[in-house]
């Protein structure tokens, strides 16, 4: 059976509330994580094949951030069959988060989460990538509370990301928030260079068009070289702000890649992430112009190998268009 190992331990963490489970695998040890991933193996290539940043991926569909806090599941997303995965988002010094913490999965396939960007800092993930690493891309989200912060994080992990994703939308830390204004975030461009390796800008959602416009202009003008849309929506909860992700945030998701890929200049990189529960939706995304596309919430719903099953659904989808076409 594929991914046995990882499906009976995916089995066994569903059991337990969904905060557990995440505790759980963020505080067991590296080298147990790594020994189950490569004795579960890699499933065979789902497709469709892409290239991006000049690799070819086996899979257009990758781990999103939020997964894996300080790149401890690396290998694991190699073994569920993920085309790439994206660390994160690491913070310039260790950051312990919110309280309290919360994590919720939705009868809907989706999620709320307020862990408030939770991160041990650069140093372990540096030194855990360098120990060894899975042969797919690894990207790292970053994120800190000051332009500076920015800059000091992207620094620290440049030497073992593929491509960094600038987060500027985390919605449930307050001060995190005010870079979600194009404005304020300029701030973060010049403490980003020299921009390699390369760099893409996670937005929150929107259905703004003038705001969405601004975001294309931003990473514009920074030299970034796409954008990643989108992040969790903000909600209350219990009383507290907090992420939504999953189905409800697909059609924002939708909108603003089709309109980015209308924007942007040609070779402009777009990442859709927020509601791909299954191949058809990420089919969707890819027939709108994204490049690749991230999951999270489907992990949580349909198990370790939703990035390979959604792959699949997704290759079968789009070759159904071509017959059709």
């Amino acid at each position: 059976m594929e991914g046995g190992i990882l499906t009976l331990g995916w089995r066994a963490l569903r059991l337990l509330p969904p905060l557990v489970a995440w505790r759980i695998l963020h505080s067991a040890p590296p080298w147990l994580l790594d020994a189950i991933a490569k004795a579960s193996g890699r499933p065979p290539p789902a497709g469709p094949r892409v290239e991006l940043f000049g690799r070819r991926l086996e899979s257009p569909v990758g781990v999103a951030a939020g997964f894996d806090k300080d790149g401890r599941l690396a290998w694991i997303a190699w073994a569920m069959g993920a085309g790439f995965h994206v660390i994160g988002s690491v913070l310039p010094h260790p950051h312990e988060g919110v309280k309290p913490k919360i994590l919720v999965r939705l009868p809907d396939g989706g999620t709320i989460n307020r862990l408030g960007l939770p991160s041990p800092g650069p140093r372990p993930v540096v030194r855990r990538l360098k120990e060894g690493r899975p042969p797919i891309p690894i990207a790292v989200s970053i994120a800190a509370f000051t332009a500076e912060g920015y800059g000091e994080v992207y620094r620290s992990i440049a030497d073992v990301a593929d491509w960094v994703e600038v987060n500027i939308s985390c919605p449930n830390v307050v001060e995190h928030r005010y870079f979600e204004d194009p404005s304020v975030a300029a701030a973060i461009c010049d403490h980003l260079k020299p921009r390699i390796p390369p760099l893409l800008l996670k937005i929150p959602p929107t259905r703004d068009a003038k705001r969405l416009e601004e975001y294309l202009d931003l990473a514009r003008a920074c030299g970034f070289a796409g954008i990643v849309a989108t992040n969790t929506r903000r909600i209350r909860y219990r009383g507290f702000e907090a992420g939504l992700g999953g189905p409800a945030l697909f059609e924002d998701t939708l909108w603003a890649i089709k309109t980015l890929r209308e924007w942007a200049p040609k070779g402009f990189v777009l990442i859709g992430v927020g509601g791909v529960t299954n191949g058809a939706k990420a089919a969707a995304l890819l027939k709108a112009g994204a490049n690749a596309v991230e999951v999270l919430s489907s992990i949580i719903h349909r198990g370790p190998l939703a990035p390979w099953l959604i792959a699949l659904e997704a290759l079968k989808e789009l070759k159904r268009g071509e017959g059709s076409a």
